[in-house]
């Protein structure tokens, strides 16, 4: 029954906290936008230098710039030119571990399918804010720019997801692996910078060639590796001993996933094995940051007509893939290696 007493202070703060959340992404795709990361990395600027560079109203910079200070990305000295934090660093281009990718496209193409949410739920169809599925993959082909985020945004989240799933599970088993619709190739570029004998290859899009390789290239694995265009809904390379898929099935439904699982079965021997890196759904669910994590990203699937899914589901999926649950191992960051043999 609904109290009347007034809620608790602590639970309305945490109730405003959440609504208020929303500025944050912006403020931060704005400021990598206008470059300010970048052009912070040679040392402390003024507001006024980075408005030049950045071409834009000066004044405006100056309120941004204190955004960043209050949301612990960057600091003013005495002399009031501003630097980054550590954190702030982290949207700089040019370092390891770079969120760049990932901030640009949440400020845009996240923003746009959450802001359409509603429509969604009440629907149980795809996002009506952005193009999605293989529509959205073509659309991407057309804008350069947009298309380059968003791989760099996954290629990020590729290499910090292969640096954990090494924690746990032994890739270096495999003399060869193929990225499967691995964009730039952010997994194999880990796995082949840490073994030294493996080879593989990354199979995606055609249209993707240029910057696969340009990418694997810069991690230093050009000489093991190679870049193959293709559709997985059509076929799958033949003669590798793994094939891993990061965050490739939850971007479908059950029956298209199915398919790219089945298309895999039929290039792969009976040696191979099939590795997914993925979200798997608790059962129970609590308010953790990591179960926060794991239900948005099922929400930002449901808009693209995907899903993330529990073990029990994973298992009849790969059942009507022609694949064998053999194991599910929780990498410490909120995924887990989904490991699959030949039925």
């Amino acid at each position: 029954m609904p109290s009347d007493a007034a809620p608790h202070p602590s639970a309305a703060e945490h109730v405003s906290g959440l609504i208020n959340g929303f500025w944050a992404a912006q403020v931060i795709n704005a400021a990598v936008l206008l470059g300010v990361p970048d052009h912070l990395a040679a040392g402390p600027r003024t507001f006024a230098a980075l408005a030049e560079a950045g071409e834009a109203h000066a004044p405006s910079v100056l309120r941004l710039m204190r955004a960043l200070v209050t949301l612990g990305l960057a600091v003013r000295g005495k002399d009031g030119r501003f630097a980054l934090t550590e954190a702030g660093q982290l949207l700089r281009a040019d370092v390891p571990g770079s969120v760049r990718g990932r901030a640009l496209f949440t400020g845009d193409m996240l923003w746009k399918q959450f802001g359409d949410l509603h429509h969604q739920v009440k629907t149980g169809g795809r996002t009506a804010a952005v193009v999605s599925g293989p529509e959205g993959f073509a659309a991407l082909q057309q804008d350069p720019a947009r298309l380059h985020a968003f791989q760099q945004a996954m290629a990020e989240s590729s290499v910090r997801a292969a640096r954990q799933a090494m924690k746990v599970y032994d890739f270096g088993q495999y003399r060869t692996v193929l990225d499967l619709g691995g964009g730039y190739g952010g997994v194999l570029s880990v796995l082949l910078g840490a073994y030294p004998l493996q080879t593989g290859a990354v199979c995606d899009l055609a249209y993707l060639d240029q910057g696969a390789t340009a990418f694997l290239a810069e991690a230093g694995v050009a000489g093991r590796s190679r870049f193959i265009g293709g559709n997985f809904f059509e076929a799958v390379p033949s003669g590798f001993d793994c094939y891993l898929l990061k965050f490739i099935v939850h971007d479908w439904g059950d029956e298209e996933a199915a398919a790219i699982l089945r298309n895999t079965r039929q290039a792969a021997d009976d040696s191979s094995r099939l590795a997914l890196l993925e979200q798997v759904v608790p059962e129970a669910l609590g308010a953790t940051p990591r179960d926060q994590a794991v239900i948005r990203a099922d929400l930002t699937m449901m808009g693209m007509g995907g899903k993330e899914r529990t073990e029990e589901e994973y298992r009849t999926l790969l059942a009507d893939g022609g694949w064998r649950l053999w194991s599910v191992t929780p990498t410490g960051d909120g995924f887990s290696v989904i490991e699959a043999l030949p039925a």
